[in-house]
């Protein structure tokens, strides 16, 4: 049984760091807590008009990565995770099966690059749905259908107003919205509801008015960060002082350039890394790449450079090809 949503058992975070609709300041939408600047047209245009140095790499190297195609999960035992692409996860641990921000498609005006390793269709006996916010390349009606009808006692959990908008498409799913710092524990699995520095919206009027957010999972003596979509902000700082060192963290490292317009809003493969040593995290895994072509550098540049950057850092990274079965075990003492 799911035990009711709590807080963090830390009565300070109720209060200095308040995120809740109905904020003056905010005008009944979200905000972060840093970098609130938002790009208007005017900056998109800048961007859209300007000169790609990397244009010429983009167009001759083609992002051809090994894919490792699943026909079933019988391989997957213990606790363990699998990259699906861009920032999706398969994941299991303590016993259940979790999926995070499951795209198993294209999305609208962009092109899916790289192939999805596994049969949609095996995804089955899912404990848990984990959405970190609400932009089409992390929300998919159409794959969260399919896994909806494969999985119809799993449990959805997301951050504040996006449950609202899935709950509308599927009405009998299970669906626990939560604030930051807000946690579920199932039998031995603890999920919390984390900031991140990013935004939200899918339409024309909807923007800020669903929260976005990053994961802490913890199971079996092990935690594991999923960073969602963020820009490089204080809250990586606070990991530690909240969960100790987790084990993993998975962290985004992809649609980066140019950096005057990413920066607020998605990490670089250095951010990442700098990020990952604050939290003191025992393997790096990185996500967000590869898979949608949304910004200036080619699709193979952020694992390149990532890798270059991290032996140079001496920072512990595992980059699983698509479709890889990763075994998940204590790493931090």
């Amino acid at each position: 049984m799911v035990q009711g949503i709590t807080f963090m058992k830390n009565d300070r975070l109720k209060t200095i760091h308040p995120q809740w609709r109905g904020n003056p300041l905010a005008k009944g939408r979200f905000f972060n807590r840093q970098h609130r600047h938002r790009h208007g047209v005017v900056s998109i245009l800048k961007w859209r008009l300007s000169p790609n140095p990397q244009r010429k790499e983009k167009r001759q190297i083609k992002w051809d990565p090994k894919v490792n195609f699943l026909t079933s999960l019988d391989a997957a035992k213990g606790d363990c995770l699998i990259w699906l692409g861009h920032n999706s996860f398969f994941m299991q641990i303590a016993g259940k099966r979790i999926m995070l921000d499951p795209i198993f498609n294209g999305i609208p005006f962009v092109k899916r690059q790289s192939k999805l390793p596994a049969d949609p269709n095996i995804f089955t006996n899912i404990d848990y749905l984990l959405i970190s916010h609400d932009h089409f390349d992390h929300l998919s009606r159409s794959s969260i259908k399919i896994l909806y009808k494969n999985n119809p006692k799993m449990k959805l959990f997301c951050g504040m107003g996006t449950g609202e908008l899935i709950h509308g498409w599927f009405k009998k799913m299970e669906t626990i919205e939560s604030g930051w710092y807000q946690q579920i524990e199932d039998d031995g699995l603890k999920i919390t509801f984390l900031p991140a520095q990013h935004w939200s919206k899918r339409s024309f009027k909807d923007g800020g008015k669903r929260l976005w957010g990053a994961f802490m999972i913890e199971g079996n003596g092990m935690s594991i960060y999923y960073s969602g979509d963020t820009g490089y902000a204080n809250h990586f700082t606070e990991i530690p002082e909240l969960f100790g060192n987790p084990d993993y963290a998975l962290l985004g490292i992809g649609a980066y350039k140019p950096r005057w317009f990413m920066r607020a809003n998605h990490i670089s493969p250095c951010d990442a890394l700098t990020a990952s040593i604050e939290m003191g995290a025992g393997i790096t895994i990185p996500m967000h790449y590869g898979t949608f072509d949304l910004s200036d550098e080619p699709l193979h540049d952020p694992p390149k450079v990532f890798a270059e950057e991290a032996c140079k850092r001496n920072v512990r990274v595992q980059i699983p090809e698509l479709g890889e079965i990763v075994p998940l075990h204590k790493v931090r003492q």
